[in-house]
């Protein structure tokens, strides 16, 4: 988990980096509202440092079990919400043990930040981004911590298909702060992959010389009358 908190971190800095510029230029808002459905995988086998892509133990479920609702703001923030339920499998590893089962629940709240307004000129399907927020985790599981606040920090990208229908995939490093910041038995990954719908396009801002008039003059010239003698 060390290094994809350190690349996570370091996309975080990335983002911060380029996003400034962005408000000198015209910028576009894609949409209002973003609603996602997604099949979720939780990877909470206890080994901090190792097999951070062994999907042999990952906890999912046949359906989708993750909601999530998305509201834009401008330059590419936005904020999101989202909620997922699972159910542990007996025999899989949780933990260090293989005893563990019973319900996971875990609700999110997230800043967001995409670079889609970077790559829109060119490839209006690609929307690359990423998240940072705070979630609360219940666990209900005799060899786990049952409620867990936690510090998220996530990375995804979304494939637009058609203008409003896209692909979502995401990944999501949850670090408990309760009952010890950066325990091994509170933190895991999440893992998501599913649709999602956007709505209410936004205008362009008013910050380039979108919603502007090209070439005409804002205002017209006035009309002389000739005086006529008396």
């Amino acid at each position: 988990m060390k290094k994809v908190l350190l690349f996570l971190t370091f996309t975080l800095l990335m983002s911060i980096t380029y996003a400034q510029p962005y408000k000198t230029i015209k910028t576009y808002k894609p949409y209002k509202w973003m609603l996602g459905i997604s099949w979720s995988a939780i990877d909470d086998d206890g080994r901090q440092f190792e097999g951070l892509f062994d999907y042999a133990n990952w906890n999912y479920m046949v359906y989708p079990s993750k909601l999530s609702l998305d509201r834009y703001f401008k330059y590419g923030w936005s904020m999101e919400v989202a909620a997922t339920y699972e159910q542990y499998k007996p025999g899989l590893l949780v933990n260090d043990s293989t005893n563990a089962y019973g319900t996971f629940f875990a609700f999110d709240v997230n800043g967001k930040y995409s670079f889609y307004q970077k790559y829109a000129p060119r490839m209006r399907w690609l929307d690359p981004y990423f998240t940072f927020g705070v979630g609360y985790t219940y666990r209900d599981s005799a060899n786990t911590a049952k409620h867990v606040p936690t510090v998220n920090l996530g990375f995804g990208i979304n494939f637009w298909i058609v203008k409003s229908i896209g692909i979502r995939l995401h990944s999501n490093a949850k670090i408990g702060v309760y009952p010890g910041f950066w325990t091994t038995h509170t933190n895991y990954l999440q893992h998501s992959a599913g649709l999602v719908f956007r709505w209410g396009e936004g205008k362009k801002s008013s910050n380039g010389d979108f919603g502007r008039k090209k070439n005409k003059w804002t205002h017209k010239k006035p009309k002389y009358k000739q005086n006529k003698g008396h």
